[in-house]
């Protein structure tokens, strides 16, 4: 099964066996190998074809047939952004200062935002009722 799936990702892909291979640093014959499965890579090389094709190791392994990694598949199931660029610069700092902070000092940041957003934002929605 991983045999298979090296061969197939490498020919979607279009890269030839000796490219894949000097990728992964191995001989052109140690690739072929992988791929008839009379050898069978290690994990630093599995995660190195992982990397490579972006997906799953369970995906290479037969153990899925969903190929992206767990955070490339929940963003096009939510039909989200990655995690990592949902947010500016800004916004990331201060999730990152709040996660910081003891349980007392995320009940007065939330109370300190609700105040500041019934301030600003709250009397704009209310504008527009009328």
């Amino acid at each position: 099964m991983l045999g298979k799936k090296i061969r197939e990702l490498r020919e979607q892909n279009d890269i030839t066996q000796q490219d894949l291979a000097k990728y992964l640093k191995v001989a052109k014959s140690t690739l072929s190998q992988y791929e008839t499965s009379s050898r069978i890579p290690n994990d630093d090389i599995k995660k190195a074809i992982a990397k490579k094709f972006n997906v799953s190791i369970d995906y290479l392994l037969g153990l899925t047939d969903i190929p992206e990694t767990i955070d490339t598949y929940i963003a096009k199931q939510s039909n989200k952004q990655p995690v990592e660029n949902q947010y500016n610069a800004d916004e990331q700092e201060l999730i990152q200062l709040y996660r910081e902070l003891p349980p007392e000092g995320k009940i007065t940041i939330k109370s300190l935002a609700k105040t500041q957003h019934d301030l600003y934002v709250k009397p704009k929605s209310d504008e527009k009722a009328i």
